[in-house]
């Protein structure tokens, strides 16, 4: 008669989890001026916003997310990122028989060992997985904000280009401007 008996097999398994998420869109710059001049213009409103400058791009990072223009051909690329580390532990229990041998219980100790990492693993994964749609839902609650913020950008540097255009044309005789509605009235004499 054989005899059985249980062991207990303990793993952590510890890990440092990252999600990313992104959108990019291009703005709808009306071409007033030679693309070099609206891509400065651009470039000086994104500036008084808050933007950075780094290489050929303006950047800009609240909280976990960055908002990233190239404002020579006005790509726009909304990212969040957000990184986080587990800890996961777990136990599974083995029944064994001492006249197996040594050999066929170590190997399986071994399986068992296996199947508690397979699972941590997969909790591992399904963290992960929650991680990356927090990312996406931050993203996405973020993105009516940047999108105002950009429309008004847009208008500012619309404006702008708009009486510099003017200004080419002719002498400006009358220029009134309403800021709380954008409107703009340029009275030109050529």
């Amino acid at each position: 008669m054989s005899r059985a008996y249980r062991i207990r097999v303990q793993e952590s398994l510890r890990r440092i989890i990252t999600a990313e998420d992104h959108v990019s869109t291009q703005l709808e710059l009306l071409e007033l001026l030679p693309a070099e001049q609206m891509a400065d213009l651009l470039a000086a409103e994104l500036e008084r916003g808050g933007f950075e400058k780094k290489a050929n791009k303006l950047t800009r990072k609240h909280q976990d997310v960055i908002i990233e223009i190239d404002p020579t051909n006005a790509n726009v690329t909304v990212r969040a990122q957000s990184s986080s580390e587990v800890e996961v532990k777990g136990e599974r229990a083995a029944i064994l028989d001492r006249e197996a041998g040594r050999d066929q219980n170590k190997k399986a100790e071994g399986a068992t060992r296996a199947e508690l990492r397979k699972d941590l693993q997969k909790s591992v994964d399904d963290k992960k997985t929650a991680l990356e749609t927090e990312v996406t839902q931050k993203l996405q609650g973020s993105l009516a904000d940047i999108r105002r913020e950009l429309d008004q950008v847009i208008n500012r540097v619309t404006a702008e280009a708009l009486k510099r255009k003017a200004a080419q044309m002719g002498r400006i005789k009358e220029l009134s401007e309403d800021k709380a509605t954008g409107s703009l009235t340029i009275v030109l004499e050529v």
